[in-house]
């Protein structure tokens, strides 16, 4: 009775997952709908929730279906923006964020932007993209090879080859 009882657990142990891969490092820390809050010192820079979050030992962290609020300024035009991804990785510690798979943005003014990838550099809260942009706003739709959002403003700015389509007005 005691060999078969040995041997099974030998068998169950032989056939358990291995915990990690030869010379890789377990991530440090793995959430399950997450919710985000970064500062800067005292100051809440935004804030955002994610289905799945990993933090690495080396400081990185990575987030799918991840949804980020970036407040806008006290007393400027910009007002909050929101970004949505199915991957956001970046670093803390640098404020650097890059976020891809059906990337959106959404400004207060009522403009909503798609595209693949877009970075975000929280030290100069910019957003940028180079793989193509469609933004939607009250007064129509513009399509850009790449574009630049200024997150306290709320401006956009376009390069490359850019075709714009306005929804009539009141006549």
């Amino acid at each position: 009775m005691r060999r078969p009882l040995l041997s099974l657990l030998a068998l169950l142990a032989a056939c358990a997952p291995k915990q990690a891969t030869e010379g890789a490092a377990p991530p440090a820390v793995v959430m399950h709908g997450a919710r985000l809050r970064s500062y800067d010192g005292s100051t809440l820079t935004l804030t955002g929730e994610a289905e799945l979050a990993t933090w690495q030992r080396t400081g990185e962290l990575t987030a799918t279906r991840a949804t980020v609020h970036v407040p806008g300024k006290a007393g400027q035009a910009g007002g909050d923006t929101t970004v949505r991804a199915q991957l956001m990785e970046g670093s803390p510690s640098t404020r650097q964020l890059v976020a891809s798979g059906d990337v959106e943005v959404r400004t207060a003014s009522g403009m909503v932007a798609r595209t693949p990838r877009a970075t975000y550099d929280g030290t100069q809260q910019l957003a940028r993209g180079t793989e193509g942009v469609v933004v939607t706003g009250p007064n129509g739709q513009m399509r850009a090879d790449s574009f630049t959002l200024s997150f306290p403003t709320g401006q956009y700015d376009f390069e490359g080859s850019v075709h714009t389509t306005l929804q009539g007005g009141a006549r």
